[in-house]
């Protein structure tokens, strides 16, 4: 039995005066609430989600699995809680750990309050009005407008438009699946494949990968390139936080084909300085869908010579088994998109 186990079931402890009957609280009891906020007010609800997981879980490598975040990172974060109290809440052995008698006086106040912040939540919103998007590099935006119309446009089942809005920012895949996690985004936009079993994809895109150079590059006047002339290029590539699994599975296939290219990572996000680098670097390609720079007058496009050559997929995410992931598939089999659940 874990050391939370002990504690299910047992009456949380209620300060009196904290929750008065009828629409209008008790002005002591608001006062008493307003003070309580502002001395914790920078106070990260996933620490309370991490002390919870180690405390069932009895080690920090279990906890950190089960949160799917590095064992290192996990204890960092314990540290910062029990600093921000200012006491320690664990005792840390080969065992595992067990809590102090600080960590048990913490643990019996703070188990009910995710379920109570929640149960408010959802008492006045059941459904969200806004819906956070992280979103890779470099995704094209007539992607993100099919994302805005898919899933802000969707309908209920009694024909009316959903209300919510979406709010998109730029996110890394490497912390896409952990903000996934705990709620600061509702979905993600990534190039798969993506190492997060724990979430469903909807893919937006499924294009070839093509050649693409500055119009200044010596190949840039051949219509058909040869696998020997790419031998002799560099490809400016993605680093692994952007896009960890499309980052090795394309390299990987080039290298099938013969191409064993020489990556140089440029930063995704800013289309000026992938630009720049291609015109200002005499061999240096990359690669994308002929979509992404047709109308740019600085590039060509040649495809790659190969029968079966690497695709972009460009997918939207969600958590599974959860209410996002319920809309996603909705929203799939409305536009179209190929939902994966694997």
């Amino acid at each position: 039995m874990s050391v939370l186990d002990e504690w299910t079931g047992r009456r949380t402890p209620t300060r009196t005066g904290l929750a008065a009957p009828g629409p209008d609280p008790d002005d002591g009891a608001l006062l008493r609430a307003m003070t309580d906020a502002r001395e914790v007010d920078d106070f990260d609800m996933r620490h309370l989600r991490y002390f919870l997981t180690v405390v069932r879980a009895g080690t920090v490598s279990a906890a950190a699995q089960e949160l799917r975040i590095s064992q290192p990172s996990l204890s960092q974060q314990i540290r910062r809680l029990e600093q921000r109290i200012g006491a320690a809440l664990f005792i840390r052995s080969s065992r595992g750990v067990e809590l102090t008698a600080g960590g048990r006086a913490f643990l019996r106040e703070i188990q009910g309050i995710p379920g109570q912040l929640r149960s408010a939540i959802a008492a006045v919103a059941p459904a969200p009005q806004v819906w956070q998007v992280g979103v890779c590099g470099g995704v094209p935006a007539d992607v993100l407008i099919e994302v805005q119309h898919g899933l802000s446009g969707r309908r209920t089942h009694g024909g009316h438009q959903h209300g919510a809005k979406l709010r998109m920012r730029s996110v890394d895949v490497a912390d896409q699946g952990e903000l996934l996690q705990h709620g600061e985004i509702a979905f993600g936009i990534v190039r798969l494949p993506v190492p997060m079993p724990h979430l469903v994809r909807a893919v937006v895109r499924d294009e070839p990968l093509g050649v693409v150079m500055a119009r200044e590059h010596p190949l840039a006047a051949r219509t058909e390139l040869t696998l020997r002339d790419l031998t002799r290029q560099r490809l400016l590539w993605y680093d692994e936080g952007c896009a960890p699994g499309f980052a090795q599975s394309v390299p990987a296939h080039l290298a099938r084909l013969g191409w064993n290219s020489v990556l140089h990572p440029v930063d995704q996000d800013q289309h000026a300085l992938f630009l720049h680098a291609l015109r200002t670097t005499p061999d240096l390609v990359a690669l994308r869908p002929r979509r992404a720079v047709e109308g740019e007058p600085h590039l060509v496009w040649r495809p790659l010579p190969a029968a079966r050559p690497p695709r972009e997929r460009l997918a939207v995410t969600a958590l599974r088994d959860g209410h996002t992931a319920r809309v996603l598939q909705e929203v799939a089999a409305e536009r179209g998109w190929l939902f994966l659940s694997d």
